[in-house]
C-alpha cells in the first residue's frame, strides 16, 4: 500500500467527517439569520463560550480542512498528467462530467473558504467588531456599490460547497466499497443529489433574509 493510496483515503474520508458535517452544521446555523440580528449573535456568540471552543475547532475542523483542501489541490493539478486524463477517460460522460466538476468545485471552494474567513472572522476581528455578526452580513449584502459581489460569490460558494458534498458522498462510497454495484451506486448517487438540493436551498434561504425584511 503506497503512501498515495493512503492519503487519498484519508481525503476521502475528512471530506465527509469532520469537513462534511461541519458545513451541515454551519448551514444549519445560518438559518438562525430569520430569528433576526440578537437571535443569530447569540447563536454564534454562544458556540465561544466554552474554553476549548478554538481549540476544538482548530483540532477537528481547521486542521482537517486543510489537509483536505491542499491534499485536493494536489489532485486536482494532476489533471494535466496523461495517466490521469486517461483514467478519467474510462468514466461514462456524466460520471467523468462529475469527476471534473467535483475537481473545480474543491478549487473554487478552497478560495471561497478563505475569502470567507477573512471577511466574516479576520476583518471584523482586526476592525474590533466581531461578535455583531448578523450586522457584517447585512452590511455586506446591503452595500450598493459592492453587496451584488458579495451576493455571486455566496451564491457560488454555497453551490460549490453543496454540490461538492452531495457528490462526494457518492464518491465516498464507491471508493470505500460501499458502493460497489450499479444498483447501490444509482442509490448513493440519487442520495448526494438530494443532500444537494437539500444544502443548496438552505443556504440561499438564509441570505435571502436580507431582502425579505
Amino acid at each position: 500500500m503506497g503512501s498515495d493510496f493512503l492519503l487519498r483515503r484519508i481525503h476521502s474520508i475528512t471530506g465527509i467527517v469532520p469537513v462534511g458535517l461541519f458545513l451541515i452544521y454551519h448551514l444549519y446555523t445560518q438559518l438562525y439569520l430569520h430569528h433576526g440580528a440578537e437571535v443569530y449573535n447569540q447563536q454564534v456568540n454562544g458556540y465561544y463560550d466554552s474554553p476549548l471552543a478554538i481549540l476544538a475547532l482548530v483540532i477537528f475542523v481547521y486542521i482537517p480542512l486543510i489537509f483536505h483542501s491542499v491534499y485536493g489541490l494536489k489532485i486536482s493539478s494532476s489533471l494535466a498528467n496523461p495517466s490521469e486524463i486517461k483514467a478519467t477517460q474510462e468514466y461514462k460522460y456524466f460520471s467523468n462530467l462529475l469527476y471534473w466538476l467535483q475537481r473545480l468545485s474543491g478549487v473554487g471552494v478552497f478560495l471561497f473558504v478563505v475569502a470567507h474567513l477573512a471577511n466574516a472572522q479576520i476583518i471584523p476581528l482586526m476592525n474590533g467588531e466581531w461578535g455583531a455578526h448578523y450586522e457584517h452580513l447585512q452590511g455586506g449584502f446591503l452595500n450598493p456599490s459592492s453587496g451584488w459581489l458579495t451576493l455571486t460569490v455566496y451564491i457560488l460558494g454555497i453551490t460549490g460547497a453543496a454540490f461538492h458534498l452531495g457528490n462526494g458522498i457518492s464518491t465516498f462510497c464507491m471508493t470505500w466499497g460501499i458502493a460497489l454495484t450499479p444498483l447501490s451506486q444509482k442509490m448513493v448517487r440519487t442520495c448526494g443529489i438530494g443532500v444537494f438540493f437539500v444544502l443548496v436551498l438552505s443556504g440561499y434561504y438564509s441570505i435571502s433574509v436580507f431582502w425579505l425584511n
